[in-house]
């Protein structure tokens, strides 16, 4: 779903609905075998040409005991957040949001409906989105009290379209992965493999999309409108960067 939104930009409703309603699906299986994804995010949900979504990449799995959850990535959802069901909910709706803006929104931040609606969220899908992330939409919450079948049927009941196509071409684009890969090589005599990676990759882009100044704004005015112009930016330029 990374390298449709790249290559798209951002999605009609219908399809939105349709990816919530599948990957949500998916998670509920997860959910069943007491375990929690971890690292639920655009990258990882995978299209076939046969039209299903898979949901993919668990190194960041772990058991539903609410221990906090690890990952070697900037992270979508708040540091330290407990490996419960609920985690995954508020990724997936975070996810969502970002397929249907293309703003990756910051995980610490409180989001309601009518702060997703400024980004470009349509408002159906912005309150769905917002009860789905429950008292986890503000910061220390405990997250959504949604099941993920719940949210499912909540998708399927608001008339979910049909998953997108898959991308024309698999360009794996991921602005925020889950590993940082070392080089291979030996390297330089007092030179650490971080500082190597980041030498010979070139600056990270993955933080040019998150909207870690983005908070919400109650009301208009000049601030209001000020998170609008940026957003819509953000919208329009989505498919012309790469990460």
């Amino acid at each position: 779903m990374a390298d449709v939104l790249h290559e798209r930009g951002p999605l009609p409703e219908s399809e939105v609905r349709a990816i919530g309603a599948a990957a949500a699906a998916a998670l509920a299986r997860v959910h069943e075998t007491g375990l929690v994804h971890g690292d639920v995010k655009p990258a990882n949900l995978l299209l076939s040409r046969d039209g299903d979504l898979w949901l993919a990449d668990f190194d960041a799995a772990a058991a539903a005991g609410g221990q906090p959850l690890h990952r070697l990535s900037p992270p979508r959802l708040p540091p330290g957040a407990p490996s419960r069901p609920a985690a995954d909910i508020s990724a997936l709706a975070l996810a969502l949001v970002e397929l249907a803006t293309g703003s990756l929104l910051d995980p610490g931040a409180s989001w309601r409906a009518t702060d997703l609606r400024r980004l470009g969220c349509p408002p159906a899908l912005s309150a769905e989105i917002a009860f789905m992330l429950g008292d986890g939409a503000v910061p220390g919450g405990t997250g959504s009290a949604l099941s993920a079948q719940s949210t499912a049927e909540m998708f399927e009941r608001g008339g979910s379209g049909t998953l997108p196509a898959p991308a024309a071409e698999a360009r794996h684009v991921d602005p925020t992965p889950t590993v940082e890969f070392m080089p291979a090589r030996p390297l330089p005599p007092g030179s650490s493999a971080r500082t190597e990676s980041a030498t010979h990759a070139g600056p990270r882009r993955w933080w040019r999309r998150l909207a870690a100044s983005w908070r919400p704004v109650d009301g208009s005015g000049p601030a209001a409108d000020s998170l609008r112009a940026r957003s819509q930016a953000s919208g329009s330029s989505q498919a012309s960067r790469s990460s």
